[in-house]
């Protein structure tokens, strides 16, 4: 009798410590994407009215807008310019609990703007990210389709330079873009697993300045970075992507370990009561 009710207990431990085995297999360790986006046309603007000889090219294969838009007037024969960079077929894989991870950069290439000149001061940009699970099956609430306000202003190199943020930048004179940070994180579980998905930003070469903060593009205050980027040459800032994982316990699971305590537990009292 002593054997079997031990023989009872060890499967019922043994039941639980299996389905928790099951609940619990290997998470998944890299999740493939698509990206795309870009310059949406026809939507930027130059300082005041003005003309600055505003030009888009190259199309993202995506999103159908341009990954390029640079501006320039006859005063300033250096057209300054933005870029938006990422694999040429937007494809790419995170892996998970590996921290930050690059997925895009966007680039500033500056030039010294004379008074006379004339600048790009604002543009929408539209974002296209696709999140898959190792089957190829489009994860939700992805895809995430977005439309980010850009506005920017060109510091001129005046004395003293007319900074219209100071404080944030390390450098006199730098240019200041200041655009709607990316989409919120979201979660999605998969076989027992919770996987929190998170964009970010990340300070490249030529960044001199980087802060959060609010601003209000004509319909309310929303969430912003702000950028200063140097004189005479190429800045650089990358948009990132993490993915991080934690278990969740299923109620089958638990509940088959509570009857497997609650056994050991009887048992342990009719021993302690002969």
């Amino acid at each position: 009798m002593r054997l079997q009710r031990k023989t009872t207990i060890g499967l019922l431990a043994g039941a639980a410590c299996l389905l928790s085995a099951q609940a619990f297999a290997a998470p998944i360790t890299s999740f493939d994407f698509t990206v795309g986006g870009g310059f949406v046309d026809g939507t930027a603007t130059c300082d005041n009215g003005g003309a600055c000889n505003l030009s888009y090219s190259n199309i993202d294969p995506l999103s159908g807008d341009y990954l390029n838009i640079n501006w320039g007037t006859p005063a300033n024969t250096n057209a300054s310019g933005l870029q938006i960079t990422h694999d040429p077929d937007g494809l790419g894989a995170i892996q998970v609990g590996a921290g930050p991870q690059r997925v895009g950069a966007f680039s500033h290439s500056n030039f010294v703007l004379q008074a006379a000149g004339s600048w790009m001061n604002f543009v929408q940009l539209s974002g296209i990210f696709n999140l898959f699970d190792p089957d190829s099956n489009l994860i939700a609430p992805t895809p995430i389709v977005q439309l980010n306000n850009l506005a920017f202003h060109e510091t001129l190199n005046a004395n003293p330079c007319q900074d219209p943020f100071p404080g944030g930048n390390v450098t006199v004179c730098d240019d200041v873009f200041t655009t709607e940070v990316l989409a919120a994180a979201f979660n999605f579980t998969i076989d027992g697993y919770i996987y929190t998905f998170t964009f970010g930003f990340e300070a490249g070469d030529g960044i001199t300045g980087f802060i959060f903060d609010t601003w209000d593009f004509g319909d309310g205050d929303v969430p912003v970075v702000r950028i200063w980027t140097q004189e005479n040459g190429t800045s650089t800032i990358y948009t990132t992507a993490t993915i991080d994982v934690r278990p969740v316990p299923e109620p089958g699971t638990l509940a088959m370990f509570g009857l497997s305590l609650l056994g050991m537990g009887a048992y342990a009292r009719r021993k302690k009561q002969r």
